[in-house]
């Protein structure tokens, strides 16, 4: 019996140590390395910005995970710029869905919006942020859609009506845990 059990603890160990938490990098996987750009404002008031574009970024070309995880989490970068001739503030959220699923509605949403304040001419926001059981689904599916979306109020836009906000994604790693 006591073999039996030395044996178990053995079995469950070398288990654990093969269950180890992984880390899936995101930037080298997005379809067509769409990682920084620059979007146009072009008047002032109520705005929505969608990064990189309405469609949001196909991520695949990862291999998909075999076991189910018990927690993913996003932990992101990134870098806002602009020209100095807007102010107002907005807020920062991540999205993230299966292929095929519309990805800018609340389900798909990855935790709290960040608040950002374009009185300043550059920023960077960043944070970690959990994924819901149907977002780790589509992580194991071996593809997902993964976008930001940038909203508020554009003050002082000038005349012409051009503000060019630019941004890139610095970091987009998610950690998966096992545990």
């Amino acid at each position: 019996m006591k073999r039996f059990l030395i044996a178990l603890v053995g079995l469950v160990s070398l288990a654990a140590c093969s269950m180890a938490p992984i880390t899936i990098d995101v930037i080298p996987l997005l379809d067509g390395s769409e990682t920084g750009s620059g979007q146009i404002i072009v008047s002032s008031g109520g705005f929505d910005v969608y990064l990189p574009d309405s469609d949001g970024q196909v991520v695949s070309g990862y291999r998909a995970l075999e076991v189910q995880p018990a927690a993913v989490s996003l932990d992101y970068e990134l870098d806002l710029r602009q020209d100095g001739s807007l102010s107002g503030s907005a807020e920062v959220a991540f999205y993230m869905a299966a292929p095929g699923d519309y990805l800018w509605v609340s389900d798909n949403q990855l935790g709290d919006p960040q608040t950002v304040d374009f009185g300043q001419a550059a920023q960077t926001v960043m944070g970690t942020l959990s994924l819901s059981a149907e977002q780790i689904d589509a992580l194991m599916a071996g593809e997902f859609v993964v976008g930001a979306r940038i909203s508020g109020t554009a003050d002082d836009v000038p005349e012409d009506g051009s503000v060019n906000i630019e941004y890139e994604f610095k970091k987009l790693m998610l950690e998966v845990t096992f545990f």
